[in-house]
This record gives C-alpha cells, structure tokens and sequence, in this order.
C-alpha cells in the first residue's frame, strides 16, 4: 500500500527543474568494449549521446572456492549529446 512518503519521494524524483538539466536517457546497454565502441559510432552518426563507464562484476565462487571478475561496460544513450558548462 502507498504511503504519502512514497508519494513525497515519487514527486521529489519527477520534479520537472531535474528532467530538465540534461538530455533525456532513451536505453542502458550493457557491452563488451567492442559492442560499446560500435554503439558509440553509431550514435555519433544519428546525433545522439552517450555515457559510457565500466564496472567489474564480481561472479559467484567457482567449485575451488575462487572468485572471479568480469568487466562490464555500460553505455547510456541520450537523445542528444549533453553539453557542459566551462568555468
């Protein structure tokens, strides 16, 4: 059931003076450095922007008790590039 703090909260995140400082995010991928690349040439043709950063996932213990990583890219496409402020 709702509450008027879930409520509160919910306003808080659809304030309209926040969606308005940046270009609005379309989709989240997540790549390997190959596919990011691709999807960043691709929308660099079609005026679009984009947020790329990397993470490791740490992955479940295997039957020897190790754990391992991958890297994980992830590519956030804007619906244009984003601009910034130079001080």
């Amino acid at each position: 059931m709702s509450t008027d703090e879930d409520f509160a909260e919910l306003t808080q995140l659809l304030d309209t003076e926040e969606l308005e400082e940046g270009p609005r995010l379309i989709a989240t991928h997540y790549a390997t450095p190959e596919e990011a690349i691709e999807m960043v040439r691709a929308a660099q043709l079609l005026g679009l922007g984009v947020r790329l950063h990397n993470r490791l996932r740490i992955e479940e213990a295997d039957e020897d008790g190790e754990e391992s990583a991958s890297e994980e890219w992830i590519l956030d496409l804007l619906e244009s590039p984003p601009e910034v402020d130079e001080d």
